[in-house]
């Protein structure tokens, strides 16, 4: 009788780390001479702090139906989509992440304001390819040499103003903290940012 009574609770600590695990995504991170770690991120959408230094060059994932952001030391901007193995540009140590369910990646934290002068800029391509870059608030006209197909551009900075022009001449405006879509997708070849 004692027995029986306590099997079900020996079990417990077992089925509660099912469930736990259950609610969370494993992703890996991987550097230079596949040096990694592996963190575990609720799907909530929640922020979690990541605290090992390595610098990431890409970031894998093997949940189906998971979306995640994360933010890099150099204010790299990485989204990963399902089971995929993302790179990250310019490979940095990576501070934080979220995931959420489904194939929507949760927004990355606004900022109030621009600082140093400057504003990181992302630009997302087919598949969630992308890359960041940072502008200069001072107006100046800057080159873009990488040669991505760009769908959407990203500013996830308050009381900025960017403009960007395209291979094929077009002309994408970016203002405060918004994803604006590029018609139709191309390479962008130059930008400049202010203050609003």
């Amino acid at each position: 009788m004692k027995l029986s009574a306590i099997a079900p609770l020996l079990a417990l600590p077992g089925t509660l780390s099912l469930a736990i695990r259950d609610h969370a995504a494993q992703i890996t991170f991987i550097g230079a001479a596949d040096a990694q770690f592996t963190q575990d991120f609720p799907v909530d959408g929640s922020i979690v702090k990541i605290t090992n230094p390595l610098s990431v060059s890409h970031i894998s994932s093997n949940n189906p139906d998971i979306a995640c952001t994360f933010n890099g030391v150099d204010h790299g901007t990485t989204t990963v989509v399902g089971v995929a193995s993302v790179d990250v540009g310019p490979p940095q140590t990576q501070i934080q992440g979220s995931c959420s369910a489904g194939s929507t990646p949760p927004s990355p934290p606004i900022e109030s304001a621009p600082s140093g002068g400057q504003v990181m800029i992302t630009f997302i391509g087919a598949a969630n390819a992308q890359f960041s870059q940072v502008f200069g608030l001072d107006g100046s006209n800057m080159a873009i040499s990488d040669p991505l197909s760009i769908s959407h551009i990203m500013s996830n900075t308050e009381g900025v103003k960017c403009t960007f022009n395209g291979v094929d001449h077009s002309v994408t405006m970016v203002e405060g903290a918004q994803t604006v879509d590029v018609g139709p997708p191309q390479t962008q070849i130059s930008g400049s940012c202010v203050a609003a």
